[in-house]
């Protein structure tokens, strides 16, 4: 009878947790189907968005060099860092002092060629004037001994005969006088024209001295903002900021002195991945936001898009990317910085005024902030501008000022030889095709490689290595000597890694600093 009881209860507990098990699974079922989110299907395009961060930068600009006068010159006036020039205006004039001493004495030859002229005309007249009357006296002769032989009837023989012969001796003299005034006319007829070539040289030199005292004064060609140049002519130790160029400095023939940036048209330089660039064509509508204005988003369009892509390995981006143009509403911005409507329209005019002008030179990137200039901008690189130095504000568009900043270098792809004569450095690729291993000694060959003699590995030591090695630094601060230890370095901490290289290769593609200009949509 236990037993019974005992197996009963057994199996009255199993269906009871069966029974509980049951009902534990069921309601947690429930709970998760009732968890799920659901949503109807919908037919439609996917819309796709590519970022990025650029650089704003104005559309126009010019560089201003010092002229060539073939020696090196001295700057006298030089208009203020961060002043609004307008067309015509005088931005920098040099030490003409030189020049005019030249071109005095270059017109004091001309003067004494002037006179030599005078000199030689008066001659010849007075010697015209005297070969007349010679030749006159000889006509009379001939003419004289002429009716002495129509006298011969009436004479000797012999008296006819001397006659004869006084007349062919008047003849004879008076063909040899014709012929010898014929050849001092021609003889002082060249000395003249000597003369007049000289002169004709001596005014050639004096519209050069014109010429190059006019080249003294450098105007502006358009309205905009002045940006003064570093002055990269002197020697500076290592970290040392280069001051900008101010009055009294001595310039080589050619240096950069000033820009003139047209901040009436402003547009935003930026790179994109190769899997953005696919989905952006030109004339693509974007929504631009700048750090300065933050908030608020602007309308432009996709300008221009490059064609290659390039990489910045210094700045830990080994990725290929595009260089990609966006144009931005200025129209738009000015009203945002509270412009008053005349004020945009006279700055809209300007901008189509300069558009209708010959290509300048490309606009320099600089970073946007709020009102003004400020300086502090961009760090160095490449062969853009110089960051540092800042120019003061109230110099840009009236209402509010013109949103600026410090300037960012911009980058020159190509890169530098390293000592010797480069197997082709140039052109987007920065490093040759692979650091030499064990006897291969140096390099690889130059430009455009990219890093296709080492591995994904080596590539990730070589950054490692480089911004060790670099510690922060600008490398196109360095000296070339500087740069060739440093890779020396580097290639005997990368041991044999890469393919063995022949020449020494370019160095890397010039690094771009970072701009302040924000994202760009599409």
């Amino acid at each position: 009878m236990k037993k019974l009881l005992f197996r009963l209860a057994i199996l009255a507990f199993l269906l009871g947790a069966a029974w509980g098990g049951y009902r534990f699974f069921r309601q947690r079922g429930s709970q998760r189907s009732a968890e799920i989110v659901t949503t109807p299907v919908r037919k439609g395009d996917i819309v796709i968005r590519a970022f990025s961060r650029g650089e704003l930068r104005a559309v126009r600009s010019v560089t201003l060099t010092a002229p060539n006068l073939f020696t090196t010159v001295q700057v006298t006036r030089l208009a203020p860092a961060g002043s609004l020039a307008r067309e015509g205006d005088l931005i920098v004039e040099f030490d003409d002092s030189e020049r005019r001493a030249s071109l005095e004495e270059t017109l004091l030859e001309v003067a004494q060629i002037d006179e030599q002229i005078r000199k030689a005309q008066a001659d010849i007249a007075i010697r015209d004037n005297q070969d007349q009357v010679d030749l006159l006296r000889s006509r009379y002769g001939v003419r004289k001994a002429d009716l002495e032989v129509r006298r011969n009837e009436l004479l000797s023989a012999i008296d006819a005969k001397k006659n004869l012969l006084t007349l062919e001796e008047q003849k004879r003299r008076l063909k040899q006088l014709e012929s010898d005034i014929k050849s001092r006319q021609e003889q002082a007829q060249a000395e003249l024209a000597v003369y007049r070539e000289q002169r004709n040289k001596s005014m050639i030199d004096v519209a050069r001295e014109r010429q190059r005292i006019a080249q003294t004064r450098v105007l502006s060609p358009m309205t905009g903002l002045v940006a003064i140049k570093q002055n990269r002519s002197g020697f500076f130790n290592f970290g040392q900021q280069q001051p900008d160029i101010r009055e009294g400095d001595t310039l080589q023939p050619g240096m950069a002195v000033a820009d003139v940036l047209d901040l009436s048209e402003l547009e935003v330089l930026a790179k994109v991945g190769e899997l953005d660039r696919a989905n952006l064509r030109e004339g693509q509508e974007v929504l631009l936001q700048l750090d300065a204005i933050p908030g608020k988003k602007f309308h432009g369009r996709i300008k221009s898009m490059s064609g290659t892509a390039t990489s910045n390995v210094f700045m830990g981006d080994p990725a290929k990317k595009f260089d990609v143009i966006f144009s931005l509403d200025m129209r738009e911005l000015l009203t945002s910085l509270n412009v008053n409507k005349e004020d945009i329209e006279r700055i809209l005019a300007t901008a189509r005024a300069n558009a209708k002008k010959a290509p300048l030179a490309p606009a320099m990137p600089m970073m946007f902030a709020g009102g003004g200039m400020p300086g502090g901008g961009g760090m160095p690189s490449g062969g853009g501008m110089p960051g540092g130095g800042g120019m003061p504000g109230g110099g840009g568009m009236p209402g509010g000022g013109a949103p600026g900043g410090g300037m960012a270098g911009g980058g020159m792809p190509g890169g530098m030889p390293m000592g010797g004569a480069p197997s082709g450095a140039g052109g987007p690729g920065g490093m040759g095709r692979g650091f030499g291993g064990g006897g291969g000694g140096a390099f690889g060959g130059g430009g455009g490689g990219g890093f296709g003699g080492m591995s994904e590995q080596d590539r990730e030591k070589f950054r490692q290595l480089m911004q060790k090695e670099l510690a922060g630094k600008n490398p196109m601060d360095l000296s070339p000597e500087d740069r060739q230890k440093i890779f020396a370095r580097i290639r005997e901490q990368m041991g044999s890694s890469g393919r063995p290289g022949a020449a020494p290769g370019g160095a890397p593609a010039g690094v771009r600093a970072p701009g302040g200009a924000g994202g760009a949509g599409a």
